[in-house]
């Protein structure tokens, strides 16, 4: 059976959104494009910030100090830069060009500059590749920027590299002036230096000749490797002549381990001997324990050259008739031939006559080793024969020491004994002594003029004893 419907049973139209926006409205797409932009942007300026902050700096930023070129010293707290070339070894350099590369970056940086980078010199040197290695200072050294010691020695430097002989002993000698107020500077030279720059520094030093400036050579000097260059050094040690430095030298003499020391020291004290350095050797040597030091002191004594310790040394030697009772005073008379002052060699022409047979030989050997320039007179005095010596002893030895002063008066003087002498062995000592003068490489021979001085102011006749 159909089913039967009501009016209100038919069919409703549909309900559109046009009908009620306000409830359905449509998504629309385009508005998403605005924020998108936005994130977009703000990505955009981020990298480029980013970027920019690379390659740039922001302008607070302290600016930093270039990259100074490295310098390695050649030795740690070295004092002013010098380059000085010593024979088979590299140039060195000093630290205290470091140190005012330092100072100069720290002012530079005080007044709102940039510090300038060293400037290298090489052609094609390499980033951080120092320019000092040829040995030529990058910077010289201002003198007018310096005072006193230090810019004399500054000057020294400077005259030192050019070779300028002059200037370098007029630096010498104005250091030595200065005494102690020049020590410091010098002693930075022989200590961190070697070569020619430190050597004239050492021979400054040695001018000096204080207890300060000994102390600073002897120093160096113990702590320097054999060689040709310890050796140099030695030698300036050797050459102090300050006699207030004497006791400093005479305890380093005796208590050094270093042999160079030892012989440097002793020939410093055998140029300035006197009375005062002999007493206190002398009483060293009573006191003394060991066998190096009495050997140490004989040493010295045996080469004592000053004519100050005449008269203690022969107080030390005893009487021409008394034999030596230890090795000292057989150093002394010794010691006394080294000197061969008018009294030393009358000494010991008297002490060989008054010689038991037989035992003069040892003082008979040391008046044949005179070669001191104020002993010619009173050995030629003594060779052409006088009331002191005899024609076998006295006499013979002063021909033969004769062959030690090569001159005119010499060789006159033996030709006339040749010619006249009767006694058979001083003949043959004239002969011989001729005869190695006339072998030596600048051989001698007598003018007539040297023959008739010779004859006049010399006995020719030998007046035996």
């Amino acid at each position: 059976m159909r089913k039967m419907h009501s009016k209100s049973d038919k069919k409703q139209p549909k309900t559109t959104v046009a009908d009620h926006p306000e409830s359905c409205r449509p998504f629309e797409w385009p508005l998403l494009i605005y924020p998108v932009l936005f994130l977009a942007t703000l990505s955009i300026l981020y990298v480029v910030n980013r970027s920019i902050q690379k390659e740039s700096p922001l302008p607070s930023a302290r600016p930093q100090a270039p990259q100074e070129q490295a310098v390695t010293p050649s030795r740690p707290g070295q004092a002013d830069p010098v380059t000085h070339a010593v024979p088979g070894n590299r140039a060195k350099l000093g630290s205290g060009l470091a140190s005012r590369s330092q100072e100069s970056t720290a002012a530079a940086g005080a007044n709102g500059n940039p510090p300038a980078r060293p400037r290298n010199d090489r052609a094609g040197a390499k980033p951080g590749q120092s320019s000092f290695a040829t040995g030529k200072m990058q910077r010289p050294i201002d003198p007018s920027q310096l005072q006193g010691a230090n810019k004399i020695v500054a000057i020294l430097r400077t005259a030192i590299a050019e070779k300028n002989e002059a200037r370098i002993k007029q630096c010498i000698a104005e250091l030595a002036a200065m005494g102690d107020a020049a020590v410091v500077p010098l002693n930075d030279l022989i200590t961190h230096e070697e070569g020619d720059t430190a050597l004239w520094a050492a021979t400054a030093l040695a001018r000096i000749g204080t207890p300060t400036a000994t102390s600073a050579l002897l120093d160096r000097l113990s702590q320097t490797k054999e060689g040709t260059y310890k050796e140099e050094l030695g030698k300036r040690v050797s050459s102090i002549r300050n006699h207030d430095s004497w006791p400093l030298l005479l305890d380093a003499m005796v208590q050094a381990g270093d042999t160079g020391v030892v012989r440097a020291a002793t020939a410093s004290l055998s140029m300035m001997a006197d009375a005062p350095i002999l007493d206190e050797v002398i009483a060293r040597y009573d006191t003394a324990t060991t066998n190096m030091e009495i050997e140490r002191l004989a040493q010295l004594v045996r080469n004592i050259q000053s004519p100050k310790a005449t008269e203690s040394l022969l107080s030390l030697a005893g009487h021409v008739s008394s034999a030596p009772q230890d090795s000292l005073q057989q150093a002394a008379i010794e010691a006394l031939g080294k000197v061969g002052d008018a009294q030393s060699v009358s000494y010991l022409l008297r002490r060989l006559e008054a010689s038991p047979p037989g035992e003069g030989a040892q003082i008979f050997n040391t008046i044949t080793q005179i070669n001191s320039p104020q002993a010619q007179s009173s050995l030629l005095y003594a060779a052409a024969g006088n009331k002191e010596v005899s024609a076998e002893h006295g006499r013979t030895a002063a021909i033969y020491a004769l062959k030690n002063y090569p001159d005119e008066k010499t060789v006159a003087l033996l030709e006339r004994i040749i010619a006249q002498e009767q006694n058979e062995k001083v003949l043959t000592a004239a002969t011989r002594t001729l005869d190695d003068i006339k072998r030596s490489p600048h051989a001698v021979t007598a003018s007539a003029g040297a023959l008739q001085k010779s004859e006049e102011t010399l006995p020719f006749k030998p007046l035996e004893k």
